[in-house]
């Protein structure tokens, strides 16, 4: 059953990224880019990606990790308002941008979603140029770029990361996010055992139990974790 559920996940990103190429044509662009980031760990989230960029320049913007400078990147991460980009917007990594324009990635649009489980979704469109995104005549357009990158999201996120935050959304049980609550307000484990008229070693027990299905190192970390990801 888990084979036959990654073969249909597999092909349907594999029909819609055919879909996509379309849709980037129709927009005006010649290419795009999806690259979807994991909501946790913060540090050093999981990144995977599909595009129909010029092969040798993305495996190099894969390997080299250029994905961690690019201003258009992290102005995404921030925000998901559409914005368009172009020489201008990589001023602190022009080096970055002048191998882009090489493969006739000069200028394009890009919108980001996040959903409940803490991923990131971006899709850039692009090309040797780029329109603007201001004029109120091209709303049409802008509204169909926005419902395509929320499509996007949907369709190719657990394709591009099968193992996503959705796995844990249930592995906490009701007691132990219940503690878990608590801790995100501070309370000790003694507060927390008058609170809810248990034992104090029962409260340690619940909160070592988030620990282990969270994979973190602490209470703290369990917390942040729990509270990142929607689970209390």
């Amino acid at each position: 059953m888990i084979i036959d559920h990654r073969q249909a996940l597999n092909a349907q990103a594999d029909n819609f990224l055919a879909q996509l190429e379309v849709q980037t044509r129709a927009l005006g662009f010649e290419r795009f880019c999806y690259i979807v980031f994991s909501g946790y760990p913060l540090r050093h989230p999981k990144m995977a990606m599909e595009s129909n960029y010029p092969l040798e320049f993305i495996e190099d913007y894969r390997h080299g990790r250029d994905y961690l400078r690019d201003p258009v990147i992290e102005q995404a991460q921030r925000s998901t308002l559409r914005f368009a980009w172009d020489h201008g917007f990589y001023q602190g990594n022009l080096a970055l941008w002048q191998r882009m324009a090489e493969q006739g990635l000069a200028a394009g649009w890009t919108q980001s979603v996040k959903d409940c489980h803490g991923r990131v979704g971006i899709l850039t469109l692009a090309g040797s140029q780029a329109p603007p995104l201001e004029s109120a005549a091209d709303m049409p357009r802008q509204h169909q770029f926005l419902g395509l990158a929320q499509a996007a999201h949907q369709t190719l996120r657990e394709a591009l990361l099968p193992e996503s935050d959705e796995a844990i959304k249930d592995v906490l049980t009701p007691r132990e996010k219940d503690v878990l609550r608590w801790c995100s307000e501070g309370k000790t484990a003694q507060e927390i055992a008058i609170i809810m008229s248990l034992a104090e070693r029962t409260v340690n027990f619940h909160i070592g139990n988030a620990i282990r299905k969270l994979s973190v190192a602490n209470k703290t970390a369990a917390t942040a974790k729990a509270v990142y990801l929607q689970l209390i």
